[in-house]
């Protein structure tokens, strides 16, 4: 009896007990599961706001950083810059002689110009950072916007904001997989097409520019157009192009919004006041830069019969692989279609967050066909039209062309899934956690399935990717062009040694390298003209190639009056030397 009355208590005692532990047992997953929820939210608004663009700043500096264990130079621009930013700090600027003016690049130049001889190393840190973040934005956008264009789908009626973590339910593997492919197939394209690597590891600011303006586009998107017309004004420093695009930008935010007015004014102000007013005291001229930049060199496409076509059909339409132009072109096709019939019934203005991502699609590919007219016609009006100019609207139309591939993936993947549900009888709710598993694989095996076809497209159709190896020994040889040139100098003594024999000249490309290297302006280091007459002699020749199978300039013998001797022979460098008062021949 004692035994039975002890085995009830201790049942009656265990039931709450049970009824207690039946619950924890299920608070730890609803806990689990609410923090991993919330974690993800933690994680998502990190990552959307402006800390985000700093620590992309800040990985790309790293990653600039690390890559000067390649051997590494900057290029004839950047040279120049160097230059200018030496001369700013000690209040001597001569721009006469070097390339166009660019306040972007000038402004970093100028504060690196005390650290002496790290200087062109730290801008090489911050180009090279810059298209890091280009090719990260250019993600970023193509993963957004098949994002937005799936996320409302009628299988899951969660929505999905524009700057939102993602698609509710169980639907999301089908959304988060096409837009990595979107966001891949967009970002690599931008960095193995033809010259994007080779330019931004010699240091030119395309990147960077490309970087900013993708930022502010997304700044935007995100609701933050002060912030985003400030980023746009950094652009505007990198190419007056930009302009088109961001004075409009400014006097809309004007009439939208008068608390901004003072600082579209500034901003406004402040455009022509960095890019005239240093060239007025570097060369006594407003427009210098203007006039310089319609000299361009021999291999521009403004030689060409017809300068406007030479560009778009030799120059910028090799940028973009076709199997992305193509996919571009369909995608904003199918998005203009797709908006033109949801307005049909008189809506002006996207009406949910998929309307809004087809209107940024639509918005992306027309840009990025504008930005190359643009060149085009500035080109065709006798401007240089370097490829390195279009990198602008390459990186625009692969936005567009990823989230071609990404819609189709996200398309297959859906349909794919309506299918099997239908087959199977499944309606979802029966078994939530096999419904996710099964969908999870659906959509990874049709973004698998659109990558490899992506792949294997025949090379003929489009294959104009970077060649990694030449552009790798292209990029070596114009570091040891650096080094050998500073050996030269010290081995002939230094700057005052050489200057005490007389003019120096060098290939035309090495003008503003050698400059930086013998701390003098760019006007002191002459070139031989192309094709022109021929100028006097000099009196120490730096004799270089511009590529490794380029000829070798200047021509010595070329003054045939004038007897040269060799002095210094480093790598890539012949020196000649005919000083003052040796007599000639």
């Amino acid at each position: 009896m004692c035994v039975c009355r002890k085995s009830r208590r201790a049942s009656a005692s265990a039931a709450p007990n049970d009824s207690v532990s039946g619950s924890t047992a299920e608070l730890p997953a609803t806990a689990v599961g609410t923090e991993s929820r919330l974690s993800s939210a933690t994680l998502a608004k990190w990552l959307a706001g402006q800390r985000l663009y700093l620590t992309l700043a800040a990985a790309g500096l790293v990653i600039g950083a690390l890559s000067l264990v390649i051997p590494s130079t900057p290029s004839y621009d950047p040279w120049a810059w160097l230059v200018w930013g030496r001369e700013i700090v000690h209040l001597n600027l001569q721009t006469t002689g070097g390339p166009t003016w660019k306040p972007l690049p000038m402004i970093f130049t100028t504060v690196f110009a005390p650290f002496g001889s790290a200087a062109p190393d730290l801008w090489l840190i911050v180009a090279r950072a810059g298209a890091v973040m280009a090719a990260a934005m250019v993600f970023k956008l193509a993963f957004r916007l098949v994002k937005g264009i799936a996320g409302a789908w009628s299988g899951d009626r969660g929505s999905t904001s524009m700057a939102g973590a993602g698609t509710a339910g169980s639907s999301q593997p089908l959304v988060i997989a096409p837009a990595v492919l979107a966001g891949l197939i967009a970002s690599a394209s931008l960095i193995l097409s033809d010259g994007f690597i080779a330019d931004n590891a010699l240091g030119y600011s395309e990147g960077l520019m490309t970087a900013l303006v993708l930022i502010a586009l997304e700044l935007h998107l995100d609701g933050k157009p002060r912030l985003a017309f400030a980023v746009g004004f950094a652009a505007a420093l990198d190419r007056p192009e930009i302009w088109l695009l961001w004075g409009p930008y400014g006097l809309w935010l004007w009439w939208k919004d008068p608390g901004a007015r003072k600082l579209v004014l500034a901003l406004f102000v402040l455009i022509p006041v960095l890019w005239f007013l240093p060239e007025y005291w570097g060369s006594g001229k407003f427009l210098r830069g203007v006039s310089r930049a319609q000299n361009p060199r021999s291999n521009s496409p403004a030689f060409a019969k017809c300068p406007f076509c030479s560009l778009i059909a030799d120059h910028a339409w090799p940028t973009v692989l076709l199997r992305i132009k193509v996919a571009a072109a369909l995608a904003v096709g199918a998005a203009s279609w797709l908006l033109l019939r949801a307005w049909r019934g008189g809506a002006r203005r996207p009406r949910d967050d998929r309307e809004r991502a087809l209107a940024v699609l639509v918005l992306v590919g027309v840009l990025g066909l504008g930005w190359w007219l643009i060149i085009g016609v500035m080109t065709q009006a006798g401007f240089s039209g370097n490829n390195r100019y279009l990198v602008l609207g390459a990186a625009l139309i692969e936005i567009a062309g990823g989230v071609g591939w990404g819609w189709v993936g996200f398309e297959l993947g859906a349909r794919t899934r309506a299918w099997w549900r239908k087959r199977s009888g499944a309606d979802g709710d029966h078994d939530a956690g096999a419904a996710r598993r099964s969908v999870a694989r659906i959509g990874l095996a049709a973004t698998a399935l659109l990558a490899v076809g992506f792949v294997l497209i025949p090379g003929w159709v489009g294959n104009n990717y970077i060649d990694l190896r030449r552009t790798y020994h292209a990029l070596v040889y114009q570091a040891r062009l650096r080094e050998d040139a500073s050996s030269a100098v010290r081995r002939l003594g230094g700057q005052k040694n050489i200057y005490a024999c007389g003019t120096v000249m060098t290939e035309g490309f090495q003008v503003p390298m050698l400059a930086w290297t013998l701390g003098v302006h760019t006007l002191q280091v002459a070139a031989p003209a192309p094709g022109g007459p021929l100028p006097p002699p000099p009196n120490v020749i730096f004799q270089t190639r511009a590529q490794r199978k380029s000829h070798l300039l200047p021509v010595v013998r070329a003054w045939t009056n004038t007897s040269y001797q060799r002095v210094a022979h480093v790598r890539t460098f012949r020196v000649f030397e005919h000083c003052l008062g040796s007599v000639e021949h």
